[in-house]
Formats: C-alpha cells, sequence, structure tokens
C-alpha cells in the first residue's frame, strides 16, 4: 500500500515537529556546555601539575600588599627518584627537595617556613611563580589571601590583626 505526497508530507511535518518538541524539552543543555564536566581547583589554592610533581592547595598568605608572604599547600613527587623543585617569586627563589614518592607540605616546615618577602598585591590578587622540576618550567597564578578566614590566621607572617568593623569604628568614635 503506498501513501499518497500529501501523506508523507505530513509524516514529515509531524516527524519534525517531534524532534523540535524534544529539542525544546531538553533546554539549552544540548548545546552548553556541562559545569560537571569540567575540571577546577575545589579549593583556595592551585590545583596543578609540573612533570612528577603535583601541586596541591598552593597559596600565599599575606598581611598586605609590600609585606611577606607565606607559601601553603602540599607538593606531591610521584616519580621513583627524589626532585628538586624551585620556586621562583617576584623577589626571591626557593629550592625544596623531595623525596621519591614522598610529599612537601608547607605547613608542616618549621625551618624553612616558605615565606616570599615583599609580595606586591593584595590579598584577593593573583601572583605569578615560577615552579620548575628538573628541566620543566610552568608559571602559575598563585592567590594571594590574608588571615581574614579562622583556618589560615595562625601562617600570617607577623600575625593577623583584624580589621574593626563599621560598628565598632562608630562606637570609638562616640566615646
Amino acid at each position: 500500500m503506498k501513501s499518497s505526497p500529501k501523506k508523507r508530507v505530513q509524516l514529515a511535518v509531524t516527524a519534525g515537529s517531534a524532534v523540535l518538541a524534544l529539542l525544546g524539552a531538553t533546554g539549552c543543555s544540548a548545546t552548553s556546555l556541562q559545569a560537571t564536566t569540567l575540571q577546577y581547583s575545589a579549593s583556595d589554592g592551585i590545583v596543578e601539575q609540573v612533570g612528577p610533581v603535583l601541586l596541591r592547595n598552593i597559596l600565599i598568605i599575606t598581611s598586605d600588599e609590600g609585606e611577606p608572604g607565606r607559601l601553603l599547600g602540599t607538593m606531591f613527587n610521584e616519580s621513583d627518584s627524589p626532585v628538586q623543585v624551585t620556586i621562583d617569586g617576584e623577589n626571591e627563589s626557593s629550592q625544596i627537595t623531595i623525596e621519591a614518592n614522598d610529599k612537601y607540605v608547607f605547613e608542616d616546615e618549621v625551618d624553612d617556613d616558605g615565606t616570599l618577602q615583599g609580595i606586591s598585591e593584595i590579598p584577593g590578587a593573583l601572583v605569578d611563580l615560577d615552579f620548575t622540576v628538573n628541566s620543566e618550567s610552568q608559571t602559575f597564578r598563585v592567590p594571594v589571601l590574608d588571615g581574614t578566614l579562622e583556618e589560615y590566621r595562625e601562617y600570617v607572617p607577623g600575625g593577623f590583626t583584624p580589621e574593626p568593623s563599621p560598628s565598632e569604628e562608630a562606637g570609638e568614635e562616640d566615646h
């Protein structure tokens, strides 16, 4: 049984309408990037890799622009041999040896606290740091934070002094 040309056109229009309705029901998700497929740093610091070294939650804590800053975070050496990591900042360079399949946690190091002199950016900004492992080098924009968050207060070089709130300042004027 053959269908008439008119019937075929009606079927094509119906099928096309169904496809359009289906696309409309899916919203923009058919053409939009899904945020759950993106990899990102789920922390305050950077999450990167240079050669066999994983950089996890690397950030700088400082009290203000021009003041010393302290590196926080962890570096993991995933290789079977020790590696030399060089971190070049604005005014200085640090070299750290990480043993094979070991880690270096800045917060745990008392002798070498990872202090960088004269951070040129205010808390909330990003500072370029060069990380070199063996002969591979990469520059990353590392966030600068202050002691506003309680978990970072003990790491602020020179200690953390909170800013007075507007209500505290107003109360001082009344006296």
